[in-house]
């Protein structure tokens, strides 16, 4: 029996050409060799391990919790579902055992479950859901049955605390519409005044074992004050709550809070911390005889230095512990004998967690010869285990667990495990001088297969704040909106700058652009690409530039100060910084860099603006924004847009429905990543 196989041969779709096999074999050894190496080419070019499609269908594990006595963990993963009727991101609860074992998923269904909390004893397990419409807080026992809805409300659970004891559980909640605003709805009569009845979050408690007449838990609003509660605590013998507030739910507002506590008993309110200072996220020490909080400088300064701040229940004093190396970072809780504080910050291109003594002197590095990325760090509710994800540039995160007593990580999780064995492009951290000569570092990403000495296409990439901070983390997660393993993996080599302005290098660096957006951070950005062609790695006639937020401002700035980028990818950009600060919803945020209103220094915020210098672009320029985006409006990009289309310069604007200041719905966020890699690919060729 003869078996004839054939070859066909195809191109973008088109067909070429169909040849025996056998008729090749037949013919000189030459052409038949020449043929089956082009098969093995073609193939290779069109094979791909991180896609834009590839990179969107990672999961994500996006928090964990480790039980109270430490021999278990919850941790939730998030992953994209995209049907033909839907695009949505969900999250579900898993546990394992604290040494990576026996992986259970607690929660399924196409609303999934988030949140996840632990009751005291350890018995019950917590989460919220939306699945019946309402984002509720629901029960499961762990040794086996149905979780059970505890709440009914009618704007959503936000976030909530188990007290003390497991007898009752407090959560904020949102005011719900009223029946006559439903009503107004429905009939389109539902115009309103700005800034007039505004919807606050309250502080509720329920009981976890009581019950009324209609076979609802018991049910307690604690907080009736016009405002809305951020964050709290219970105290240790469950009869307060400390809490944090906010005039209002605005982003804005959230930078100047306050905090109280509440006597459960009487409903006495005591304000422990109102000061023009922000002062948030109190934490019960175990004892109850402190309170530790999160606090800006006094006034607000959106960019200065924050610490923890301790309060004494018993006289009200309040003090500072010592300053950490960033001067901004996030609170995680006590030690079990209440006198260190655990804090978590950038740590220049890493993060770090800190120990802080209470009397506001000692300081150590918990963390310290961490070697990874750290992630969302969570203590459990005895403060003896701390979890987290680590990751690197080239490994994908994963979740792990160590005792507070000494920096132990024990792997958890094995989350994406076909992807792990498929290489990744190499990443290293670089240094150059900025301006003024100030060492500024960079992460470079290679293209995939790099070989040495080779020049290649370069993507200088900006990212937002100002002061955010490119860190560690794996190139191939599906967080972002440009591909960075895509776009290696094509053959593009990536810097990641963290100029001037950047966290994670101090207050002084990070506040050193105060009043100077595109001056000498922009130096600080060229002179990183200068330092890469001089290497010998970047081609200097293939270089594009990509950023979002500040870094579509700082993108928006370089084409209209610079012709030598040959495309832009600019994300919701700030272009005109006194269109920028009258639409944003964080009106405070220019003025505390710019030390002025616009109508106190009209030439300054001009002078700072791209859209004033649009003139000089030649730059084929792609435009991305949000129809929903209130941090940057899309205003901003439509007045780019319109000025680069009038001029004839080639530029498109994608424009994107329900979206905030990002993408949130998957398919939205694969259509971003896919229109950035062909943008590059049309004017910057591989």
């Amino acid at each position: 029996m003869i078996i004839e196989y054939h070859i066909v041969f195809c191109l973008k779709g088109r067909y070429l050409f169909n040849y025996s096999l056998n008729q090749m074999l037949m013919r000189n050894s030459f052409f038949s060799f020449t043929l089956l190496l082009l098969v093995v080419s073609l193939t290779a070019q069109t094979k791909t391990n991180w896609s834009p499609q590839q990179c969107l269908q990672l999961k994500n594990i996006s928090a964990t919790l480790v039980s109270p006595d430490g021999s278990k963990m919850l941790y939730t993963v998030r992953e994209a579902i995209m049907t033909e009727d839907r695009s949505e991101y969900i999250n579900n609860v898993w546990l394992c055992n604290s040494d990576g074992t026996h992986h259970v998923q607690l929660t399924k269904g196409d609303k999934g479950a988030s949140n996840p909390g632990w009751s005291p004893d350890g018995k019950w397990i917590s989460f919220t859901s939306s699945r019946d419409g309402k984002n509720n807080l629901y029960l499961l026992p762990l040794d086996g049955g149905e979780a059970e809805k505890i709440t009914d409300v009618k704007s959503g659970v936000l976030i909530y605390e188990w007290s003390h004891d497991g007898n009752s559980i407090a959560f904020t909640m949102t005011d719900a519409p009223s029946d006559k605003e439903e009503k107004n709805k429905k009939s389109k009569n539902d115009w309103y005044f700005m800034d007039e009845d505004i919807k606050q979050s309250s502080l509720f408690v329920i009981s976890t074992h009581h019950k009324d007449s209609t076979g609802k838990y018991l049910l307690k609003q604690i907080t009736k004050e016009d405002y809305t509660v951020t964050a709290f605590s219970w105290s240790p013998n469950n009869q307060q709550i400390a809490y944090s507030y906010a005039k209002t739910p605005k982003a804005n507002d959230a930078n100047y809070q306050d905090i109280a506590i509440i006597d459960l008993a009487s409903g006495l309110v005591k304000p422990i911390a109102k000061t023009s200072a922000g002062e948030s996220n109190p934490i019960y020490s175990p004892d109850g005889k402190l309170i530790v909080y999160y606090s800006t400088t006094d006034n607000v300064d959106w960019s200065g230095a924050k610490y923890a701040m301790i309060y004494s229940v018993a006289d009200a004093k309040t003090w500072r512990l010592a300053a950490t190396p960033n001067e901004d970072g996030n609170l995680i809780g006590w030690s079990p004998d209440s006198r260190q504080i655990i804090w978590t910050e950038s740590n220049r291109t890493v993060s770090s967690i800190y120990l802080l003594g209470t009397d506001g002197k000692s300081i150590s590095e918990w963390s310290k010869g961490a070697t990874g990325l750290i992630g969302p760090v969570s203590l459990n509710s005895k403060g003896t285990h701390v979890s987290f994800t680590l990751q690197t540039a080239s490994q994908l995160p994963q979740a792990y667990i160590s005792p507070l007593s000494s920096y132990a990580p024990v792997k958890q999780t094995n989350l994406n495990e076909s992807y792990q064995t498929k290489a990744l492009p190499k990443t290293e951290l670089v240094t150059w001088k900025g301006a003024d000569g100030k060492d500024i570092e960079g992460l470079l990403t290679y293209p995939l297969n790099y070989t040495p000495g080779q020049k290649v296409p370069l993507l200088l990439n900006v990212h937002g704040g100002p002061a955010g901070v490119f860190s560690q983390s794996c190139v191939a997660t599906n967080s972002g909106t440009y591909p960075l393993a895509s776009l290696a993996e094509m053959g593009y080599a990536i810097l990641r700058p963290n100029p001037r302005g950047s966290s994670g290098y101090g207050t002084e660096f990070r506040t050193a652009n105060r009043s100077d957006w595109g001056g000498k951070d922009f130096i600080d950005l060229m002179n990183g690409v200068d330092y890469l062609i001089k290497t010998g790695l970047a081609d200097e006639t293939k270089l594009g530039i990509m950023g979002w937020s500040y870094g579509g401002f700082m993108s928006s700035w370089t084409v209209g100060h610079t012709t030598r980028f040959k495309a832009a990818s600019i994300g919701a950009p700030v272009v005109d910084l006194t269109l920028q600060n009258l639409t944003d919803d964080i009106p405070g945020f220019l003025p505390s860099y710019f030390n002025s209103q616009p109508w106190e220094n009209w030439p300054l915020y001009n002078a700072h603006s791209p859209i004033e210098f649009v003139q000089n672009v030649t730059t084929p320029v792609l435009l991305q924004q949000c129809e929903g985006d209130q941090r940057v409006p899309i205003s901003n990009g439509i007045m780019f847009y319109n000025a680069l289309r009038r001029r004839n310069i080639p530029v498109r604007m994608l424009a994107m429905p329900r979206q905030a200041h990002g993408p949130v719905e998957p398919r939205m966020n694969l259509i971003v990543m896919q229109t950035n890699v062909e943008w590059f690919s049309k004017y910057i060729k591989p």
